[in-house]
């Protein structure tokens, strides 16, 4: 049953603190060990990170903690553990980052000014980034390894050099836009939506549909997507595919109204039971 859930998390990209926390709360399924949000403007990105589901933390709340006007847009995340320590929920969570300043409360993180964040579902060799500063690393995470390792060789290399398992979205306050990425196999979904005038992402479509949003398409598997503050994106593919699936995505992970690569993952599963019943 542990393989089951092993790539089990979930996240979004919004242009408001609104949107992101309905998107995520909508991929709760995907994970409620642990929810957090990064609030990206012009050179500055801030985080928080709670423990357990996302309505342990109610959205007027952040709304006091993201205080500045200049907070353009947002990457949010769900987490199932499956690497690191139950101890650490907290330090494990995401959104992962490189610098800041931290404040520790009693049942969140706070993160203040960080120089570049992700957040990530997947799970990936640790062979991928064995050499890079893995000395500087404060939690167990493969994302945090992978975070150090986009900013020692960019996202292009990053993406050539690592060919799975991953969908992830960073911020990096040396750049105004936000990038989402999809490894070359395509074993983790990811979709980019329409909400409200302005292009948004996620790990499922329904995140957009249950929320006023519209889907637009499956991100290309070996591309990056810059979603810039202003709600417009920019695709480059930068390796070509080489599909895979992940059969626990269509029979356990994702929600049974979600489209994956254009196929219904309710017809799916009940394509599945008819062959069990046959």
């Amino acid at each position: 049953m542990a393989e089951v859930v092993r790539h089990n998390c979930g996240l979004t990209v919004a242009h408001s603190l609104h949107d992101a926390y309905r998107f995520i709360h909508s991929l709760q399924h995907r994970g409620r060990e642990a929810a957090g949000i990064a609030a990206v403007g012009d050179g500055r990105i801030d985080v928080i990170k709670w423990k357990g589901g996302v309505s342990r933390f109610d959205v007027t709340d952040l709304h006091k903690i993201f205080l500045s006007p200049n907070y353009h847009t947002y990457m949010a995340h769900v987490r199932y553990a499956t690497r690191g320590s139950k101890d650490k929920i907290l330090e494990e969570a995401h959104p992962h980052v490189i610098g800041g300043t931290v404040e520790h409360r009693d049942n969140h993180i706070l993160i203040w000014d960080c120089d570049v964040a992700a957040v990530h579902n997947g799970q990936v060799d640790r062979a991928f980034f064995q050499d890079s500063a893995s000395l500087h690393l404060y939690s167990s995470c493969d994302t945090e390894a992978l975070l150090y390792l986009y900013r020692e060789r960019g996202a292009h290399n990053f993406l050539k050099e690592v060919p799975g398992a991953y969908t992830l979205a960073i911020a990096d306050k040396r750049e105004r836009d936000v990038i989402a990425i999809r490894d070359r196999t395509g074993i983790k979904p990811g979709v980019l939506g329409w909400k409200d005038g302005k292009y948004v992402m996620a790990s499922e479509d329904i995140a957009f549909r249950k929320n006023g949003g519209e889907y637009v398409e499956d991100l290309e598997p070996g591309a990056i997507y810059s979603l810039t503050p202003e709600g417009n994106y920019h695709k480059e593919v930068v390796v070509s595919t080489n599909l895979a699936y992940c059969f626990f995505e269509w029979n356990y992970i994702t929600d049974l109204d979600s489209i994956i690569n254009g196929v219904s993952v309710r017809r799916i599963r009940e394509s599945l039971g008819e062959i069990l019943i046959e």
